[in-house]
């Protein structure tokens, strides 16, 4: 148990890093569909690239969705909405009659004669049956959806349990039922009219309106009553023969042979079976990103924050796809796959953000129904967005490439259509507004790029721009409490960045590196040499190996400065590893010729390191040493300068300062070159050409 204990904290970041990966493709095989895939892939115009197809059961061809929705519109045009009649209308309406005309009989007190030459009986009667005869044909009310129908369209009338289609022609409006009545009663009486149709009138009302429940029902119950199929293959029968063109038909029928055998074959797996292999596949594509990282990018790998990043935007993206996929698959092409790459590049560099958009690629194709020319397509786009080189501080680099970007989405698409299609004429022209919004969407990344970068404790571009800026507070400290220091930096960052660019490190980088390196010189800046005056040298009254340690505290000070200036580990890490091991000659060797008899701890003339770990840092190591040792050199030559280059360099490499970082002999033979040329430039020296040439093949 004790063993098991002090492994798990010796090799906790370890565990930590390998328990992310696992937890991602668990995460990440939790997306992906609950239903096996089918076994064979087919496009619209390519040939059929597997054995003859037959039929291994019997199965209906699905109509087009075209077809279906046409017979659903034809449908909807020709319904006959539902109108309910009510039966107890006529009854109320004639009560109200009846009390209407007693209470305008008995007003006519005053004019006996009129009166008495009415019959009251009669009268009652004649109007009770109007309303009848009105009523019984209905009054309707139409609804404002139905507004717009002509008098030829037919509705259906519920009286009762007994639903009849009518015209609305043939039923009454209040309207047109008062026109009925009117010209019923003149024809007979006009007396009896006059005193019957306003009291006629007051009594009619609607007796037919819209039931929209029901015929909401019928609607949706005819719809889901339209056939999805339109003929039959047989079993036994050739679906598709080896090399035919899948034409439209057969396309048809392979879609519904594929809708059926997912249903029959593929919808009775165990849903932990197909859970189980694509963990295993997710776990593949993850594992070989890991061996990636671990081969690659070392830097990456051993940053459990780096990798938490990468696995983080992977699983986001997955998840936006995943969405889409279930709601329009066609918006798939709106998803903006290049901003995981751009992304990653300002942090981890090219190759990073290469690997992670493959992975992410083949991730993501266990969830999009579209096949390989979708995969690739994005592939080319990935492709082009790191290969744009642009620089994450401008927002017109940002733009270049998302043009480009936006080309290589849209001429891969119109290659890809011409294959399929075939015909200019059936290119989908839709899936280039699409591609335009996806390119448009991928400028999201340059506002995420700082986002990310202080969520994170990364360093962008954006923020290297900004702290080469010699105004900042702390190099602006830097120039007036240690000036030669100040001078001395801004020198070792041109050597460096001029350098770091031929040997393909990160110029940027490397500048700002070198313009922080010595800022711990600035807590004792009178025992550096570039800050002292002729007057006195504080070393003279020290013993070596106290010398020494006030030599090598400045990295230490520079560490606590960095950080108290809240600059970031990769700035701070230049700080550290300038010097790497090496050791302070001039103190140790004083010593030794002082103390010959004694034997000396080298520890006490040593930087504490650590080496450096990258071109970057190597870079600035060599700019650095180099810059140093040439302020010795009293109006040299052309010839002192390459010697002088040489001799740093070569010593650097005899003491193993550059093991760990992955720069070559190559990058070191530039680097000597670059820095070269550079000191004669600085220092004004007349190259002799032909000694110059001499150097250069000896090398």
């Amino acid at each position: 148990m004790n063993q098991l204990f002090k492994f798990i904290v010796n090799r906790h970041q370890d565990i930590l890093r390998y328990a992310m990966f696992i937890l991602a493709a668990l995460a990440i095989t939790y997306l992906y569909p609950k239903t096996a895939s089918f076994k064979y892939e087919f496009e619209k115009g390519k040939p059929w690239k597997y054995e003859n197809l037959i039929a291994p059961f019997s199965f209906g061809v699905l109509k087009s969705d075209a077809s279906i929705n046409k017979e659903k519109q034809k449908i909807l045009e020709n319904f006959s909405p539902y109108y309910r009649k009510d039966t107890t209308v006529l009854g109320n309406q004639q009560k109200q009659f009846v009390k209407t005309f007693n209470q305008k009989y008995r007003s006519l007190n005053n004019d006996t004669t009129f009166k008495e030459s009415l019959d009251s009986a009669m009268l009652v009667q004649k109007g009770l049956n109007a309303l009848e005869e009105v009523y019984q044909k209905g009054i309707l009310n139409i609804a404002k959806e139905h507004n717009d129908f002509a008098k030829d369209r037919q509705v259906t009338v519920v009286k009762g349990n007994v639903a009849r289609e009518k015209k609305i022609g043939q039923l009454y409006n209040l309207r047109s039922a008062y026109q009925a009545l009117r010209k019923k009663l003149k024809k007979n009486d006009t007396l009896q009219a006059l005193i019957l149709l306003p009291l006629l009138q007051q009594s009619l009302n609607y007796n037919i309106t819209y039931d929209h429940k029901t015929s909401q029902e019928v609607k949706e119950r005819k719809l889901e009553n339209v056939s999805i199929y339109r003929g039959m293959v047989q079993k036994g029968e050739m679906i598709i023969g080896k090399g035919s063109i899948v034409t439209d038909e057969k396309h048809q029928i392979l879609q519904s042979f594929k809708r059926e055998y997912q249903k029959r074959v593929l919808g009775s797996n165990k849903g932990y079976v197909l859970s189980i292999g694509y963990f295993i596949l997710t776990a593949i594509v993850l594992a070989l990103f890991v061996f990636f990282l671990q081969l690659f990018a070392e830097s990456v790998f051993e940053s459990n924050r780096k990798i938490a990043f990468i696995l983080l935007m992977m699983f986001l993206l997955l998840l936006l796809v995943k969405n889409i996929s279930s709601t329009d698959p066609n918006l798939l092409y709106a998803v903006p796959f290049c901003i995981l790459p751009i992304t990653l590049r300002p942090f981890f560099g090219n190759q990073v953000a290469l690997q992670a958009h493959i992975s992410l690629l083949l991730l993501s194709s266990f969830i999009t129904p579209y096949g390989y020319e979708f995969i690739f397509l994005q592939f080319i786009a990935g492709m082009m967005a790191i290969y744009s080189n642009f620089r994450a501080q401008y927002w017109s680099d940002f733009f270049l490439a998302c043009f480009y970007i936006w080309l290589t989405y849209i001429v891969g698409y119109f290659g890809i259509s011409l294959l399929q299609e075939a015909n200019l004429g059936n290119v989908d022209y839709q899936k280039f507004g699409w591609l335009t919004l996806n390119a448009l969407l991928t400028l999201l990344a340059y506002p995420l790029i700082p986002i990310f970068e202080r969520l994170f404790g990364f360093v962008s571009a954006i923020t290297l721009l900004e702290l080469s800026d010699i105004n900042k507070p702390l190099l602006k400290e830097l120039s007036l409490k240690a000036p030669g220091t100040f001078q001395h930096s801004l020198q070792v960052a041109n050597l460096a960045e001029a350098t770091a660019s031929e040997v393909g490190a990160d110029p940027l980088l490397t500048k700002v590196g070198a313009l922080y390196h010595d800022v711990g010189k600035m807590e004792n800046p009178a025992f550096f040499i570039e800050n002292q005056n002729a007057e006195r040298n504080p070393h003279d009254d020290l013993p070596f190996e106290v010398s020494a340690k006030v030599i090598t505290d400045h990295v230490k000070n520079g560490v606590k400065i960095a950080k108290k200036h809240g600059l970031q580990d990769l700035i701070i890490d230049f700080i550290r590893t300038h010097h790497g091991t090496s050791r302070v000659e001039f103190f140790y060797q004083s010593y030794l010729k002082n103390y010959p008899d004694d034997e000396v701890d080298e520890a006490l003339f040593s930087y504490p390191g650590p080496l450096p770990y990258s071109k970057e840092t190597a870079v600035l190591m060599m700019a650095d040493s180099v810059e140093a040792a040439s302020r010795s050199l009293k109006k040299p030559t052309s010839t002192d300068i390459e010697r002088l280059v040489e001799r740093i360099i070569n010593y650097k490499i005899e003491q193993n300062q550059f093991i760990n970082s992955d720069i070559t002999f190559r990058d070191i033979k530039v680097s000597k070159r670059i820095l070269k040329k550079m000191l004669n430039s600085i220092y004004h020296v007349r190259v002799s050409y032909p000694q110059a040439e001499t150097i250069s093949d000896s090398e």
